[in-house]
């Protein structure tokens, strides 16, 4: 069984990195094989984009010819996996998982948002980039502990430290961890760029 979720989890990060139309459909079938919407996303989704990155390493050119069709085919997965997590009655904190307006490179705030709620916390999160007053509805949450940051383009720096000061400022208490290549500039209270390293940050 072990090996038979092995090679479904692998089937699935290689249909991704292809861009294939069907990755979705994979996606379903490891959770019709009894997996975890975590264990598909950290082993299946993740795994291909670790791998997208080794490969724009070796060769920028070729991986970015087909860098949309993964980017596609990863938001199928993400929209299938989605109705498969259950909303918990009682999730032992919240989250706020964001990127500021203009930053292009959300993907991976759409993987961490859906890798928390499967983990049953509750996450506020937008399909949009995000100013102060669209942070409003979570900061007035006080189950909210966790703000967690995309920061991959250096000409946002300014808007991702002003948004981290006013969140602080309005709740002290809070937390902020910051991903991505900028995100040791942006005055953060700690970095993750690995998900598994975010997880244990926040104690699940």
């Amino acid at each position: 069984m072990a090996s038979q979720s092995g090679e479904a989890l692998r089937s699935l990060a290689e249909s991704i990195l292809r861009g294939k139309p069907d990755s979705h459909e994979i996606a379903l079938s490891c959770l019709d094989k009894g997996l975890s919407v975590e264990e598909i996303l950290t082993k299946g989704v993740i795994a291909a984009w670790l791998e997208f990155a080794a490969w724009y390493d070796r060769d920028p050119d070729g991986a970015l010819k087909g860098w949309m069709e993964s980017y596609n085919a990863t938001n199928r997965v993400l929209k299938a996996l989605d109705p498969a997590i259950k909303v918990p009655e009682n999730p032992p904190f919240s989250a706020a998982v964001v990127a500021v307006r203009g930053e292009g490179h959300v993907l991976m705030r759409d993987v961490i948002s859906l890798l928390l709620r499967s983990r049953g916390v509750r996450v506020y999160s937008s399909r949009k980039g995000v100013v102060p007053e669209d942070l409003l509805e979570p900061i007035s949450d006080p189950s909210l502990k966790w703000l967690v940051v995309s920061c991959t383009e250096s000409d946002l720096n300014d808007q991702v430290i002003a948004i981290i000061k006013w969140a602080k400022q309005k709740r002290p208490d809070l937390r902020v961890i910051a991903g991505g290549p900028q995100a040791e500039k942006v005055g953060a209270d700690m970095v993750a760029n690995d998900p598994s390293e975010l997880l244990r940050e926040i104690g699940l």
